[in-house]
């Protein structure tokens, strides 16, 4: 069986997944901007269904209900693939070895 090599993540909080929104008198800090993204995917589908659900117990053509509906699923969607962007880390492992040689050389 093949070994898996397993690497830290390694990442500026503040310049990578943070995200600061500077005000004149208040600033706004959220500390996972994928944490952020799926919180705004829940309430949208929760929003979505919750549209279908009036939608489908009023006299509106039952049409718009499934788009509420519709649009509801394409959101649930949308969360795991989020997940599973936030879990994935890219590295670059020649520019890494670049920057080390790079860093030995000016001392």
């Amino acid at each position: 069986m093949p070994k898996i090599k397993r690497k830290s993540h390694e990442v500026e909080a503040a310049l990578e997944e943070d995200i600061e929104i500077q005000g004149k008198r208040f600033r706004v800090y959220f500390q996972n901007r994928y944490t952020i993204l799926s919180l705004a995917v829940d309430l949208l589908t929760g929003f979505f269904y919750i549209l279908g659900s009036v939608a489908a117990l009023t006299p509106i053509p039952d049409r718009i209900g499934m788009y509420f509906y519709l649009a509801g699923s394409i959101f649930l969607t949308i969360r795991p693939i989020l997940r599973i962007i936030k879990n994935i880390f890219i590295y670059d492992d020649l520019r890494v070895e670049k920057e080390k040689r790079e860093q030995l050389e000016e001392k």
